[in-house]
């Protein structure tokens, strides 16, 4: 039995010890752990304290429980979103594709587009003014069946209204990745700006990304531009035990 902190309840103990396991793949995928009745045997502790254990490495997601059978390791692959490589003016589709085909991943997109008004948050960083004309964009990604992100993005019909990309997912060049799409009307879409943050979930994006307790989303606002245009601004919410953020920055 390994050393124990003895301020520590007994249930941190023991997830601890189980959790280090999984993450050292001493317990691989699917394996089954100990149950409430081993683990009461192996560490001298009651049925309650050995079923916290095993709660608290659920709402983790590091485990999942099957009636009848038992808890068995999740497995885990965390999706990985490289940058600046995911917007190369080669790649023909929307990043999260190849970011699920990469992972072996099954993907499900569901989006909604439709024109509105810009709200002031929004118009500020597309360098506009608030109720100017956008066009606005809905995403919810899951992979694997589970989710993984949602987002909305607004791009300025000052540029887009009444041409092929007006529509994101609809037209000649629906569902391309914001390179080609801007590349079609003759905009050179030729930076992108990233805003970075950890926090922990507002109730609805708990409920949307399935989050368990204790785990953080990573909140991004993104802007495309072409020279000084801002041409779109995104706000992403990546739940946070998902996705590795991978970035390569040229040093000029």
């Amino acid at each position: 039995m390994p050393d124990q902190d003895p301020h520590k309840p007994m249930y941190l103990v023991i997830a601890d010890d189980l959790r280090g396991k999984i993450k050292s793949g001493a317990l691989i995928s699917d394996a089954r752990i100990p149950s409430e009745r081993e683990l009461c045997e192996r560490w001298n502790v009651s049925a309650i304290t050995a079923k916290h254990a095993i709660t608290s490495l659920r709402n983790e997601g590091l485990i999942y429980s099957l009636k009848g059978k038992g808890s068995f390791v999740a497995r885990h692959r965390p999706l990985v979103r490289m940058a600046p490589d995911r917007f190369k003016r080669t790649n023909t589709s929307q990043a999260y594709w190849s970011e699920a085909e990469k992972s072996g991943l099954d993907i499900q997109v569901e989006y909604e587009t439709e024109l509105t008004e810009a709200p002031l948050e929004v118009a500020e960083r597309l360098g506009i003014e608030e109720g100017d004309p956008v066009s606005e964009t809905s995403y919810n990604i899951s992979m694997g069946g589970e989710p993984v992100s949602f987002s909305l993005a607004w791009e300025p019909l000052a540029l887009t209204g009444g041409t092929a990309i007006e529509r994101p997912h609809e037209g000649p060049y629906a569902g391309r990745g914001i390179v080609p799409r801007f590349d079609a009307i003759g905009i050179q879409v030729d930076d992108e700006e990233e805003i970075v943050r950890a926090r922990m979930p507002e109730p609805h994006e708990a409920f949307r990304l399935k989050c368990p307790p204790g785990i953080p989303v990573i909140q991004m606002w993104q802007t495309f531009w072409a020279q000084d245009i801002a041409v779109e601004v995104a706000k992403i919410v990546y739940r946070g035990d998902r996705y590795e953020f991978h970035y390569r920055i040229p040093i000029r």
